[in-house]
């Protein structure tokens, strides 16, 4: 699947469950501004763009294994959105940053630099 096509499906998926999230300014992150009715404010900011986003879902392994009816690039997002979770019922205060790191999605107080994609 297309990289803008998982970026707009992820955006789509985390509006669902009474959540509301948005597409950042060209298409550099996305801003949750709710968690499951759970208002955020100030909102999260999920710094991914569509292609790290692909990137990301299609080094995931053994997804078929734990979706084996889905595409792997499907089963990556849904798993991608466990790990959001995890990062946003556990943030610590003031931590509103949501990056993807080696052990899934992290928050952290502060925006990485435009120029890291490696965070």
């Amino acid at each position: 699947m297309d990289d803008t096509l998982l970026f707009a499906e992820l955006v789509r998926r985390l509006n669902l469950d009474d959540g509301l999230a948005d597409e950042a300014p060209d298409r550099m992150g996305v801003l949750v501004r709710r968690w499951q009715g759970r208002d955020l404010d100030p909102p999260y900011m999920l710094h991914v763009d569509p292609p790290r986003l692909g990137e990301h879902l299609r080094s995931m392994e053994g997804i078929s294994e734990l979706f084996p009816d889905t595409a792997s690039e499907i089963g990556g997002l849904r798993l991608f959105l466990v790990h959001i979770e995890e990062a946003v019922e556990t943030a610590p205060e003031g931590h509103r940053h949501l990056l993807i790191g080696p052990a899934g999605v992290y928050a952290r107080p502060d925006a990485p630099p435009q120029t890291d994609r490696s965070v």
